[in-house]
């Protein structure tokens, strides 16, 4: 039996059955088909050459659904309105599923006086394009760029359409990942059903994850990456090493405004802040990874010099060199336990920043507030726990926090 020619403008096994549900014979069948390939400037077929497939194809029995657009051509280029035509097309092909605004589409292109070149993505206007990616949440967007090469390298070339990226390493070690508070795959319950491992939910999710951060057009509003306490398993580690192997690997530092870290080693914790681009950051959230012992290392970061609110978690006692966080604008700082010494020198201190707003301290142990009010000569004011320190336009407010223990704040009238 002879196979269909490569070249043909049309599916000629579409063409054939349609023309024998309307009982049209093979000579007739063979004219159809030469006003279809004169219309659209292709040669056609011998008639022997489409006798033989003729014959071939009304003896078939239905397959998948044939492209039947050359059957639309055929009507419309013998007048037969869009109803009739779908309907007719839906009985000669009645065990597939006929989509009518597929088929209004392809009539109303070719009655005027298109064919068969479908108008795609990238014939837009880019500003189009954007705004349709803008529309899309992030579902919709990674599904989009799996659509086709074509339009994910359009996709690519358009800010992708998210502001918060968030890492979670769990206690169990596996991986999930948030984006504008979409979880992408529940990691966990994959792991734990024996869907997928931890190595494969890493390479899942750092593949669905690295167009994003890959894009130099990313701008992220919220970058947060969790290890969290508990999270021993080896997978933990294995998968921010991941992490920071894919940031580390871009050729750009991307925007980020706000971040929050909590890892378990220091070198994690610079490792990710490098990443940022400086003059972008502005406010940092270190839960975890910080050490009194790495404040010089982590002080030469362009990243830590330019941003200007910080919230920090400290463990052990006392106070780090504050010398290295007088570009900061608001601080507020947990800390295991602060002395007296600690607290002079911290108002010392403050009163001498001058884009200084306010720092607060939550500290563990109970504080001797009237120890502090003598020694500092504290004045009271019309605000209970509020008090004036002398020779400043600061102010001294004792807080209680969480645990019941002193915790106290400094601010600039």
């Amino acid at each position: 039996m002879p196979d269909p020619p490569s070249n043909s403008p049309i599916d000629l096994r579409a063409h054939i059955r349609y023309d024998k549900y309307h009982r049209i014979s093979a000579e007739k069948s063979y004219k159809n088909y030469e006003k279809l390939c004169e219309t659209m400037g292709n040669e056609a077929i011998s008639i022997e050459e489409y006798e033989s497939l003729y014959n071939q194809y009304i003896e078939e029995d239905e397959r998948e659904l044939p492209d039947i657009r050359g059957c639309i051509l055929s009507d419309v280029i013998n007048g037969k309105t869009a109803e009739k035509s779908l309907d007719d097309l839906c009985d000669a092909f009645k065990y597939q599923k006929i989509d009518k605004e597929d088929h209004d589409y392809w009539y109303n292109r070719f009655d005027s006086g298109h064919r068969f070149t479908r108008v795609t993505f990238s014939d837009f206007p880019e500003d189009v394009l954007a705004e349709i990616v803008e529309k899309c949440d992030i579902i919709s967007y990674l599904n989009l760029r799996n659509v086709s090469y074509g339009l994910r390298a359009i996709a690519d070339q358009l800010p992708p359409p998210c502001t918060h990226i968030e890492f979670d390493i769990t206690v169990f070690g596996c991986p999930d990942v948030f984006v504008d508070g979409t979880l992408i795959v529940d990691s966990e319950l994959d792991v734990l059903t024996k869907k997928n491992s931890s190595l494969q939910m890493e390479a899942i999710e750092i593949g669905v994850l690295e167009p994003l951060l890959r894009n130099p057009k990313l701008r992220l509003k919220d970058f947060e990456f969790y290890s969290k306490s508990g999270s021993w398993l080896e997978g933990a580690f294995l998968y921010t090493d991941a992490v920071i192997k894919l940031l580390n690997s871009l050729d750009h530092k991307f925007h980020v405004k706000n971040c929050a870290i909590g890892v378990k080693k220091p070198k994690n914790l610079m490792d990710i802040l490098r990443c940022f681009k400086p003059g972008t950051l502005e406010r940092m959230e270190i839960i975890d990874g910080f050490t009194l012992l790495h404040i010089y290392e982590i002080a030469k970061l362009d990243q830590w010099k330019q941003a200007k609110h910080l919230e920090l978690r400290l463990y052990g006692d006392g106070m780090p060199p504050m010398e290295h966080f007088l570009h900061f604008s608001t601080i507020e700082m947990r800390s295991g336990s602060i002395s007296l010494t600690d607290i002079v020198n911290l108002c010392d201190s403050v009163s001498k920043w001058t884009n200084f707003e306010h720092i607060q301290i939550e500290n563990y142990t109970r504080l001797d507030k009237e120890e502090i009010k003598r020694v500092l000569n504290l004045q009271p004011t019309a605000s209970p726990e509020v008090y004036t320190i002398p020779n400043s336009n600061l102010f001294f407010q004792f807080l209680l926090n969480r645990f019941g223990m002193g915790s106290f704040k400094i601010y600039r009238n």
